[in-house]
């Protein structure tokens, strides 16, 4: 009978330790990645459709420098990439032919302001755009997970998780939900920090005989 009532005790006591330990994990995170100018990685994205219970998984590599400089090119299984210099975005997709520009690099890759991307790209930090606590969400990758909520509405997402370090509060993985439940998933593999990353990765030339499409504010 001890060992069960112990064994209660300490499953009563893990929730508030967990919240306990939240605000320096979420600490441990935000000092991280104000020491990161710039880094690469290969990701993996997979988005859940709830509805039409369909997954459909891509993979690339993914380059970003501060501030607000972004590189998603994705490799499989189809070719497409994402470059913004911090000020304009471009979205070209090969097979189509076809390069979408926006003025105002927000909106694709959840990258509007008070997303968690904003904290990647040195531009925002978690404690101010997001509520944050214990997450059900299990691990994947061997870390912590946190559970985020947004501070005010988006249309990208409704809520996020996300997994990291516990040891140096590096991203491992990020989940985005919204409003249907249809669920993002990025997993980060293969990191490399603080690379001098090179400025033409984050410009983008129009190839010729694309159709540009510019999108409105």
């Amino acid at each position: 009978m001890v060992p069960l009532l112990l064994a209660l005790s300490l499953q009563a006591l893990q929730p508030q330790a967990a919240t306990d330990d939240l605000p320096r994990l979420v600490d441990k995170v935000e000092n991280h990645y104000e020491s990161v100018r710039d880094f690469e990685a290969d990701f993996t994205q997979r988005y859940e459709r709830r509805l039409l219970n369909r997954v459909t998984e891509e993979k690339g590599h993914l380059w970003m420098k501060k501030p607000g400089r972004m590189r998603w090119e994705y490799r499989s299984p189809e070719q497409k990439l994402f470059v913004t210099d911090g000020t304009k975005a471009y979205f070209y997709i090969p097979a189509e032919k076809q390069v979408m520009v926006s003025h105002e690099p927000r909106g694709a890759m959840a990258m509007e302001k008070g997303s968690p991307f904003e904290l990647l790209a040195g531009k925002g930090r978690l404690g101010a755009s997001f509520g944050f606590f214990p997450s059900e969400e299990p691990a994947k990758e061997g870390g912590m997970v946190i559970h985020l909520v947004p501070l005010t509405h988006h249309e990208e997402f409704e809520d996020v998780e996300i997994e990291v370090d516990p040891k140096d509060g590096r991203l491992l993985r990020l989940v985005l939900r919204d409003l249907q439940r249809n669920r993002t998933e990025f997993l980060f593999q293969n990191v490399r920090e603080n690379l001098g990353l090179a400025e033409t990765l984050f410009r983008f030339t129009i190839p010729s005989g694309v159709e540009v499409v510019v999108q409105s504010p």
